[in-house]
């Protein structure tokens, strides 16, 4: 919980995220200033800071800024670390890629206040488009990764990542997964420090921060020298150890990997050597080739890539088990079955239990529970964009690019109007070539937060080549689908700051769009007009779909007192389906053979009374509990107070 991150009892156990003890972790170490762009996993951490930073302002003093992407976060971190104070940056591990230019030539440059690039990977994709391995972002950059094994790791190796960062004078590179971004552990809290953010005079150092080529040559291969002495420590660190066994096959396992051999070996009733890695970049050789002393055999557990497989074989030749011959798998993340059952079939010893049957059984009874894709919220703004998107579209053939973001979900029946997703920004950049190659009409969707991050310059380009489609940035005032964090378009800071809302329509018109109309999705009459008006325009015409997220105004609504009206299906309904079938909403569903609306999902958008052909939706002039909680349906005695 938040008042535990900021709980001043050095010594006492806590129960955190393990998002909140990385932030919690950062508070310890100091941090002077941390930047993000929100993506999960990760975006709890900043999230953390910027809610308790006003609480600690009398303690300790830092910067939290949610940055417009994250090349603009990991800058915003250079510029504090180049000043002598500690920076974090902080993302998802596809933010990396944004990021990645600044991080090649950052390494270069050098740290002088701290600086930790946290990169949050996904293994199995639970909310990404893919699940790259940045360990490998650590040798392409010349850089050191290191990665905990459990909650309390997290909290501490954050503040050693800061201490390494600013012995070695490099950026270190913090690798965390989902699975431990997201599971809560017992955390050891440590000092809060004192200390005032205090500015200071600039020291400039051109031969090191000027990366021409002349400077370039000399700092690459300060850089390797560096990397070598990193090397060196990582063997000696007691955040990698040996655990002494029986045998002659090893384990070598790293970050949370750890964790399922430990359960695995216990479940097995096995006693072998254990090499727990912490820093998987550069590979601690020394402490390696001391641990394969008397070894036959080694098997490597890792998550994703075979990272330090690979490293393993080129330094030694001693059997090794792990992805590369099948004994583990490549893809998504691991659990401890699938480590048991690996290290089982490497040491011939029979797994603790039969997890193909617990499996089978498992899958089974999934069957019989009803099926629950991800849907957009009740009264989605998007899904009236959407709804009016795909009528128009149906008519006339329309490629349909679109981006991340909540809205993705529209690419699901039955709205099915996104037809590509690749990357922030691209639906820009895809419907511009698009509309060199495709004989048909365009039209794009982009989210605000998305937009600002990366749409910006795809749309300079498209009026520079005099492209042709219909771009619908879908406004909904907030970065949805991380948590509600502000972005530009919000005006809003975290701590309490005030910032300068920046307009996307002055955007939009400063890049020289000419067609520029700012629409209520929940408008759908003039939604459609404004589409088909669009589409006959000839050239980049650009819609601002502006409504705030529909869980945002039904707060904003309840702490004002203001009544949210509820609709519900008359006895006019002839049972078409058009609100099922072409419209979306989880709050319409079917009871006995009918149409009817769930009262407490329904936030009173009324765009299904729109899109009803025979007018059979209403508003209930029935007097609503305006809290809608079920909660006087509960308490009951005699269950007389039923849902309608």
């Amino acid at each position: 919980m938040v008042k535990d991150v900021i709980m001043d009892a050095e010594g006492k156990k806590v129960f955190l995220l393990g998002n909140e003890a990385i932030a919690r972790g950062a508070i310890e170490a100091g941090i002077d200033v941390a930047a993000t762009y929100p993506g999960t996993p990760s975006s709890e951490i900043a999230d953390t800071l910027a809610m308790v930073c006003t609480s600690l302002k009398d303690k300790m003093e830092y910067f939290i800024e949610y940055s417009t992407n994250e090349k603009v976060a990991f800058e915003v971190a250079i510029g504090a670390s180049l000043a002598g104070k500690r920076g974090m940056a902080i993302m998802k591990h596809v933010g990396v890629n944004v990021a990645s230019d600044a991080l090649l030539s950052f390494a270069q440059v050098g740290a002088r206040g701290g600086f930790v690039l946290v990169s949050a990977d996904d293994p199995g994709m639970h909310s990404s488009q893919n699940e790259q391995d940045n360990r490998w972002y650590g040798k392409f950059a010349m850089l050191p990764v290191i990665e905990p094994s459990n909650v309390n790791e997290g909290k501490e190796y954050i503040k050693l990542a800061f201490k390494i960062s600013e012995k070695f004078g490099l950026p270190v590179i913090f690798r965390t997964v989902t699975r431990l971004n997201h599971s809560r552990g017992v955390v050891k809290l440590g000092k809060i420090p004192e200390k005032k953010f205090e500015k200071v005079k600039w020291n400039s150092s051109i031969k090191t921060d000027v990366l021409l080529p002349i400077n370039a040559r000399v700092q690459k291969t300060v850089l390797q020298k560096k990397l070598a002495k990193i090397q060196e420590f990582f063997s000696k660190s007691d955040i990698n150890w040996i655990e002494n066994g029986k045998g002659t096959t090893g384990v070598i396992a790293s970050g949370l990997s750890y964790a399922y051999v430990k359960e695995a070996l216990e479940n097995l009733s096995l006693d072998i050597p254990v090499l727990k890695l912490s820093s998987t970049y550069p590979i601690p050789e020394k402490l390696i080739l001391e641990f394969l002393e008397g070894l036959e055999r080694v098997t490597i557990v890792e998550e994703l890539d075979p990272f330090i497989e690979l490293h393993l074989k080129a330094l030694t030749d001693i059997e090794v088990f792990g992805k590369m011959n099948g004994y583990f798998p490549v893809n998504y993340e691991y659990t401890t079955h699938i480590v048991e059952e690996g290290i089982a079939k490497i040491t011939g010893v029979a797994a603790s239990r039969n997890y193909s049957q617990i499996i089978e059984r498992g899958e089974k009874m999934a069957q019989l529970a009803p099926p629950r894709p991800p849907v957009l919220c009740p009264g989605c703004p998007h899904i009236a964009s959407y709804y009016v998107i795909k009528k128009v579209a149906k008519e006339n053939g329309t490629a349909l690019p679109s981006d991340i973001g909540c809205y993705t979900l529209a690419a699901t029946k039955p709205l099915e109007a996104v037809e590509t997703c690749i990357c922030m920004g691209a639906s820009v950049g895809v419907a511009n070539g698009l509309s060199y190659a495709v004989d048909g009409e365009i039209i794009a969707t982009i989210g605000d937060s998305t937009f600002l991050h990366a749409g910006i310059p795809a749309l300079i380009d498209a009026v520079y080549n005099n492209a042709n489609f219909v771009l619908i940035i879908l406004d909904n005032n907030t970065t949805g689908m991380t948590g509600h964090q502000p972005h530009p378009g919000t005006g809003l800071r975290p701590c309490g700051l005030k910032g300068r809302a920046v307009s996307i329509e002055d955007i939009v018109k400063g890049i020289g769009v000419e067609f520029v109309e700012v629409v209520n999705p929940y408008d759908i009459g003039k939604m459609e007009k404004t589409l088909r008006k669009a589409l006959e325009y000839g050239g980049v015409a650009v819609i601002i779909s502006r409504m705030p997220c529909s869980l945002i105004w039904v707060r904003q609504r309840r702490k004002t007192g203001e009544k949210v009206p509820v609709y519900t299906v008359t006895d006019d309904c002839n049972l078409c389906m058009e609100c099922m079938t072409s419209f979306t909403c989880p709050a319409i569903f079917m009871k006995e053979d009918k149409v009817a609306i769930n009262e407490n999902m329904c936030v009173g958008c009324g765009v299904c009374s729109k899109i009803c052909p025979e007018k059979a939706i209403k508003i209930c002039q029935q007097e609503i509990c305006w809290v809608r909680g079920g909660v006087c349906n509960r308490i009951c005695p005699e269950k007389a107070i039923k849902f309608r």
